[in-house]
């Protein structure tokens, strides 16, 4: 029991970022999912929460980019194919929404933080063995 908890092996480390690859990923296509489903009036409210950062306008684009930037990101990530490039989408959405709670509560810039601090991990570590990548570009 010891040698589980105190010694790294590969095989560990590749189920680890696939139990982690799937609930961001998951987590993140929910997310988008949510945002996408309240339509047009939804998207730009959520695009509407830039204004305090000095964005006048756009905020229906701004929030569907946001949306799908989370479905699709999501979805590379829980899947493992192209997961660095579905962890910068998240990274972007969720530096974004970090920065808007900063003035907030603790757990309204939090939680959006240790999502995108995840995702940085993730563009670093990559997908692992049990991914789509490691399959399709070995």
């Amino acid at each position: 029991m010891l040698n589980f908890i105190f010694k790294s092996k590969p095989n560990y480390i590749n189920f680890g970022l696939f139990i982690y690859r799937l609930a961001l990923g998951i987590s993140m296509f929910y997310h988008g999912y949510l945002k996408w489903l309240n339509g047009s009036q939804g998207l730009y409210k959520v695009g509407a929460m830039l204004a305090p950062l000095g964005v006048s306008g756009g905020y229906e684009m701004l929030g569907t980019a946001a949306a799908l930037a989370e479905i699709i990101g999501g979805i590379l990530i829980a899947v493992g194919l192209f997961t660095r490039i579905g962890a910068i989408l998240l990274v972007g959405t969720l530096a974004t929404a970090t920065i808007i709670n900063l003035n907030g509560s603790f757990f309204g810039w939090d939680y959006p933080s240790q999502l995108g601090f995840g995702a940085i991990m993730l563009f670093f570590a990559g997908a692992g063995r049990y991914s789509l990548d490691k399959a399709l570009f070995k």
